[in-house]
């Protein structure tokens, strides 16, 4: 067991975290209260910015209260792109410059207790949104299952 002086040297000179590494990977919050993460590499792409646009309404929907944290690596005018959406649902948004901080993520879209998803990346919502237009093209019409195809 630590002595009290132990104690209070430590408490006064490092941070006192619940798992620091994880909170400084997730941009200060842990990976079990993660909904949606966009990598610092794919946030330039129109289509990342699209698809946050798309699943935004049904995440603030379905979890309630949401933070959207933002990593100080990231271009101003898309922190600024991204700040104006979350507002626009009343989402408070944090720029995160950690010293130390080696995360991966341009954005972070939490709540405030566990969700535990097993997967949290834009990817995995952007592969799901082309296999399903997949199979929607794939798909014959009702027209078509009546009368036969015709080529």
């Amino acid at each position: 067991m630590d002595s009290l002086d132990q104690k209070v040297i430590k408490s006064a000179t490092g941070e006192y975290r619940f798992d620091p590494d994880q909170q400084r990977y997730y941009l200060g919050t842990f990976s079990e209260r993660v909904l949606l993460t966009i990598p610092l590499e794919g946030i330039e792409n129109d289509i990342a910015k699209l698809e946050f646009e798309r699943l935004l309404p049904s995440l603030v929907e379905q979890y309630e209260p949401l933070s959207l944290k933002l990593s100080s690596e990231l271009d101003s005018q898309y922190q600024m792109s991204y700040m104006k959406m979350a507002s626009k649902k009343n989402i408070p948004t944090t720029i995160v410059d950690e010293t130390g901080a080696h995360s991966p993520f341009a954005l972070v879209l939490h709540t405030d207790h566990a969700v535990n998803l097993n997967e949290t990346s834009i990817s995995s919502s952007l592969n799901q949104q082309s296999h399903s237009t997949k199979d929607k093209k794939d798909k014959p019409s009702f027209w078509q299952n009546l009368f036969g195809k015709q080529n």
